[in-house]
């Protein structure tokens, strides 16, 4: 009969299918790393198990690539027919986890019995609760097995691993697996109101978050309180001064410990337990060949004597490569692959899915050891490795860009930065600020920060931070672009008068592109509405001082039409007919009477008149633009014209990229909550940042106020 660890691990090995002994790539937990993970106990203390069940014919050991475990083929362990028998014949129910978010993989927790108990007791009376312990003392590994048990109960389970780059906003989109929300703590507890209730939220290593955001994600949780949920989060100390309730989490008790090195000489179990204190990292980095005196000076010393000392150059290049990185990373943009093996042998790193980080322990006892001079050749290697791979996260580039000693003056970067910033706020804002308490003398430093709080929708932010870069000499190089950031945080800041006063002094190459410039923006003015809004008419009073005189013949028919669109458009949302009527046959001298643009004016003008027929560009766009016209004129069946704009921003994800692409998207999501009053907090908090990241302010903060009015009179506020 087997021995209760062999047995947990036939019965862990049992739940593989036999067929996986001819595949190419082995799941992870097949390998002694993932055994060890699933049954609770030490790698080095499942050597003499495993040869056990292998000398009695109840397992074999192959080699075989493991999915997310690197380039080399490692040792994996199958069941053979005869340990099947010797498992027990009913079957363990698969239970499906709902856990949503980014929580790391599941290991099985030894003892800390009244931990949990602790945990549950102080839920039942309160809404939120911290879990605080000293680095990798199991805070995260008690949390994780909690959030499974409530999972397997039916309560739904929301997780977030926190990174330094983390913020309210990060924290709703992993939650809901969405992007693009408003950054404004009230909108995002708009959003997560219903679709938190009788939730477990779970956020993980708060300590880590980056001072700029650290404040704000405890007014988060303030406010979340609120919510019919429960509340956890793990930190290491020192803890956020309005916590309201802290289980501290010590060592293992002695008990609890020896059971995790069931395998090793019991002679030296207790010994290792006392050296310990019941440390769980300390427990799963020990092996039998180990000095263990050095652990009397502490877990530090025996990480760096013990573990860190022997490990080959590869090793350390593969754990520093990984030290460095913001969150955890896809395998396959690392530089040593092959090393990941070794790495997870040690119990260096945990797994999140398809991605990898270090135990935050050994990341932040790495850090503290570089000098800034050491750590900007390791950014710089990473970003050498990286330009060479065909796809990658452009956030995660710019990460190590920033941080290494190219610095802010790459042609990376230059070319780049802007649109990771719009793409990427929340994390580029965090990223930046971070660079700014380094070095507190760099403009460009403050000015891509100022650009991230404007694409928040932060104008008072942008505006200070802004101020800062031109003090430090910004303008000297960046005047133009300064004067069209400080219109956009002017107009974000509803200082309309002077936005105008602003955009009056932005130089331009030429006229041309001048007017260009002017005709762009009162597009976006007229477009700066919720659906049934009419524009505000000083909208296109800037039309008056236009003057074409200076453009050649081609260039001014170009004005003149896009001209022409502004007007017919603004005279068809005032029911201006005779004047709508009037544009298109002044613009017949422009273009043939066969052209779309005026085919695209007769087709609004009668769907407002109630006279539809079925009509399309050749522009993608332009096309979406008649979904939403006919979403606000038409009287017919809004859900499916709804579907069908769903269905071509889906198909085209590219349009997202630009502006008006952007609004576009910010009409599907304004309409949808029109429609769908179930879930119109979560429609309209999506519509009111992609307003705002379109540069549509007034339509973004009139949703807004709809949005509260309306949680106000349903008793949702």
């Amino acid at each position: 009969m087997a021995r209760p660890t062999e047995q947990r691990i036939l019965e862990w090995l049992n739940q593989y299918d036999e067929l996986l002994e001819t595949a190419w790539d082995v799941p992870r937990e097949c390998s002694l790393p993932g055994i060890a993970d699933a049954i609770g106990v030490v790698r080095s203390a499942l050597h003499k198990p495993l040869k056990n069940l292998l000398n009695d014919e109840l397992i074999i050991v192959k080699q075989a690539h493991v999915i997310n475990g690197g380039t080399r083929k490692r040792n994996v362990h199958f069941i053979t027919e005869k340990g099947r028998k010797l498992c027990n014949k009913k079957e363990k129910k698969l239970i499906i986890e709902n856990i949503q978010g980014n929580p790391p993989n599941n290991i099985e927790l030894i003892g800390r019995e009244y931990e949990l108990g602790k945990i549950d007791s102080v839920l039942t009376k309160e809404k939120v609760l911290y879990i605080s312990g000293i680095a990798g003392i199991g805070k995260t590994a008690i949390l994780r097995y909690y959030a499974e048990q409530k999972s397997k109960e039916g309560m739904k389970i929301k997780w977030y691993s926190a990174t330094s780059i983390s913020s309210p906003k990060t924290i709703v989109e992993t939650w809901l697996k969405i992007n693009k929300l408003s950054s404004n703590i009230n909108d995002l507890i708009a959003i997560i109101r219903n679709e938190a209730n009788n939730n477990l939220l779970i956020i993980d290593n708060f300590d880590q978050i980056q001072t700029r955001f650290k404040k704000d994600v405890e007014d988060f949780i303030a406010k979340l309180c609120n919510l019919k949920c429960q509340i956890i989060i793990s930190s290491r100390p020192p803890l956020p001064k309005n916590k309201i309730n802290n289980i501290e989490v010590q060592g293992l008790n002695e008990s609890s410990a020896i059971k995790m090195l069931d395998g090793f000489d019991s002679t030296e179990t207790k010994k290792i337990v006392e050296y310990f204190d019941g440390h769980p990292l300390g427990l799963i980095m020990v092996n039998e060949n180990m000095s263990l005196e050095s652990t009397k000076e502490g877990i530090n010393t025996f990480l760096e004597n013990e573990i860190l000392a022997p490990l080959t150059k590869n090793n350390l290049d593969a754990i520093l490569e990984l030290a460095i990185q913001p969150e955890p990373i896809e395998i396959n943009l690392l530089s040593f692959k092959d090393e990941i093996a070794d790495l997870d042998q040690l119990s260096l790193i945990t797994f999140h899915e398809n991605k990898i980080q270090l135990h935050n322990f050994v990341r932040n006892l790495l850090i503290s050891q570089m000098d800034e001079n050491k750590k900007e050749n390791m950014h710089s290697k990473f970003v050498k490795n990286i330009s060479n791979l065909l796809s990658y996260n452009p956030f995660l580039r710019l990460y190590h860009e920033i941080n290494s000693k190219s610095k802010i003056k790459s042609n990376w970067v230059v070319e780049n930065a802007m649109k990771i910033c719009i793409e990427n706020p929340a994390k580029s804002s965090a990223l930046f600020h971070e660079i700014i308490q380094k070095n507190e003398n760099n403009e460009e430093n403050y000015w891509f920060a100022a650009i991230c709080e404007c694409e928040l929708g932060n104008g008072e932010n942008a505006e200070n931070l802004l101020e800062k870069a031109k003090n430090l000499g910004i303008l000297e190089y960046r005047k133009n672009d300064v004067a069209m950031l400080d219109y956009r945080i002017a107009r974000l800041s509803g200082k309309i008068d002077r936005a105008e006063e602003i955009r009056k002094n932005i130089n331009f190459e030429n006229k041309l592109e001048h007017i260009q410039y002017l005709i762009a923006d009162m597009s976006r003015n007229i477009d700066d509405r919720i659906p049934n809004q009419i524009p505000n008419k000083k909208a296109i009073e800037p039309l008056k001082n236009i003057k074409l005189n200076s453009l050649n013949n081609e260039e001014k028919r170009s004005c003149l039409i896009a001209i022409a669109i502004i007007k017919h458009t603004f005279s068809l949302y005032n029911k201006e007919f005779e004047k709508a009527n009037e544009i298109r046959n002044e613009i017949k001298d422009l273009t043939s009477k066969d052209s779309e643009i005026l085919k695209e004016m007769n087709w609004k003008d009668s769907m407002i008149s109630g006279n539809y027929y079925d009509f399309e560009t050749k522009n993608l766009i332009r096309n979406i633009g008649l979904i939403c016209w006919r979403l606000e004129f038409e009287n017919t069946d809004k859900i499916n014209l709804l579907t069908q704009l769903k269905t071509i921003i889906e198909n085209n994800p590219e349009i997202e990229d630009r502006p008006s692409g952007r609004r576009s998207i910010a009409l599907y999501w304004t309409w949808l909550g029109i429609l769908d009053e179930a879930k119109r907090p979560f429609a309209w908090t999506q519509a009111i940042g992609m307003w705002n990241s379109s540069e549509c302010y007034n339509a973004s903060k009139t949703l807004q106020n709809d949005l509260h009015k309306w949680l106000k009179e349903t008793g949702r506020a």
